[in-house]
């Protein structure tokens, strides 16, 4: 089987520049969701018919697909397909024909039509010209109507605004997906005129043309009737990302993970959870986040590009981004940890702290409004409330390293470049501007006077 994706359409009700099938649903283009239903029916030859920006929907998929431009962005479906003949013209089989606006479709769908297609052959020994998916909807309202004979065989697809009064009693309606028997479709395609009403080309109209020579077509009928929903406003997209964001819930519940108020969560779909994982309200896992097994993520966070390892806490409304938090660590309450940092085994990165580009050990201590920027901190150590390391002179970062087991108190400024040694401990409110050898004491504070009785004087001022 070849599959042909018709993502050329201008998308005009997004009221947008961009290409209507590059919109985004849970940090995906809307056709990224077509093609990997493709991939994963391991159909290898997929090509895309293109038009409008057609170079940006190439910048971002790459050289693995196939691209044939349709010169008419007003040409219709029909035409769309013609645009890509020299794919399909001389295939003997059948052609997977998909809109890249229908990010709804299940790949098990396709699978299991591909199996209807063979027990009809097998069965009642009869080759179908072509099998359309389709759905019962109580309202058909918009959707073009399916007419069958006696038989059941389709005898033609009426777009409701074509349709008899009659006909508009349909409820089985068409989804836009077709499996086309090649040499069938380019004796049948060429046939169909144009619209007198839009000059457009309707793919549709082959289906009528098929059963006046004498060729099978059927419906297959969808067991998710919200597979067919296309998107063509806005609203509907929103609607669509919906949609896939409870299946991919839904599909980490029944790998054994626990969901708070599913209504709340955001989950993309690279998104790995490992098992007994635990999210509540609110959270957003983006991009390529994983989680191991057993780890706790709290109301209100957000991780992106993030590896949280077994066991690990991401206490409630923290961020962690492009960052790796080793097993049995603990990030937040309110924490921030951010590009490239690693937490180690055991740590805790605690209230109002923030840790960006910096490596901590096993058990590191940093519970209270600090922030620790370009930093190597050792096993053991601890980070005082209020402490920070400033690492930007004005034109360059620099960076700080402190040994094991030392203890940092409150308050305490650590100008880079400098080294703290192991086991050295800097008392509260000091300013580390020399490097600290190991297991010394570095205090650095301005000597405390007292005046009599100036603080009487001044309150009564």
């Amino acid at each position: 089987m070849r599959a042909l994706v018709l993502s050329a359409g201008l998308g005009t009700r997004f009221r947008s520049e961009k290409p209507k099938v590059m919109h985004s649903l849970l940090g995906k283009p809307m056709l990224w969701y077509v093609l990997k239903t493709i991939k994963d029916l391991n159909i290898s030859e997929i090509a895309l018919v293109v038009g409008y920006k057609a170079e940006e929907i190439k910048e971002y998929f790459g050289d693995a697909y196939a691209y044939f431009y349709q010169s008419n962005p007003k040409g219709g479906t029909g035409d769309a397909v013609l645009s890509a003949v020299d794919f399909w013209r001389d295939f003997d089989g059948y052609l997977l024909v998909m809109n890249g606006d229908s990010p709804l479709v299940k790949a098990q769908t396709i699978k299991n039509m591909q199996r209807y297609l063979h027990i009809v052959e097998d069965y009642e020994g009869i080759r179908l010209s072509a099998l359309l998916l389709s759905a019962q909807l109580p309202d058909p309202t918009g959707y073009g109507r399916i007419v069958k004979d006696n038989e059941g065989n389709v005898i033609k697809v009426v777009e409701e605004k074509d349709a008899s009064l009659e006909e508009r009693l349909i409820r089985e309606v068409n989804g836009g997906v077709y499996l086309f028997y090649c040499p069938h479709l380019l004796e049948t395609l060429f046939k169909v005129s144009p619209s007198p009403a839009t000059g457009e080309v309707y793919l549709t109209e082959v289906f009528r043309i098929m059963h006046q020579l004498g060729y099978r077509v059927r419906s297959f009928l969808a067991e998710d009737p919200t597979e067919i929903f296309g998107v063509n406003s806005r609203w509907e997209l929103g609607v669509a990302e919906n949609i896939i964001r409870l299946r991919i819930l839904q599909e980490w519940a029944h790998k054994g993970n626990t969901i708070h108020q599913p209504e709340s969560i955001w989950i993309e779909p690279d998104v790995v959870l490992e098992g007994d994982v635990e999210i509540f309200p609110d959270v957003m896992l983006r991009g390529s986040t994983r989680l191991g097994r057993g780890v706790v993520v709290g109301k209100g966070s957000i991780l992106e590009n993030a590896v949280v390892e077994d066991g690990a806490t991401i206490e409630a409304y923290s961020v962690v981004k492009n960052s790796h938090i080793k097993s049995q660590a603990i990030v937040g309450p309110f924490a921030h940890v951010r590009d490239g940092s690693l937490i180690g085994g055991k740590s805790h990165v605690g209230n109002f702290v923030e840790v960006k580009k910096s490596f901590l050990g096993i058990d590191v201590k940093a519970k209270h409004l600090s922030y620790i920027g370009d930093a190597t901190i050792e096993d053991g150590v601890n980070v005082g409330a209020g402490v920070v390391f400033a690492n930007f002179d004005g034109k360059r970062k620099h960076s700080s390293y402190v040994g094991k087991g030392a203890f940092i108190g409150s308050n305490s400024l650590i100008v880079a470049p400098v080294k703290i040694g192991s086991y050295s401990f800097v008392a509260g409110g000091s300013v580390i501007t020399k490097d600290v050898p190991d297991g010394d004491l570095a205090i650095s504070r301005p000597e405390l006077r007292f005046l009599k009785g100036k603080g009487k004087e001044k309150l009564l001022d």
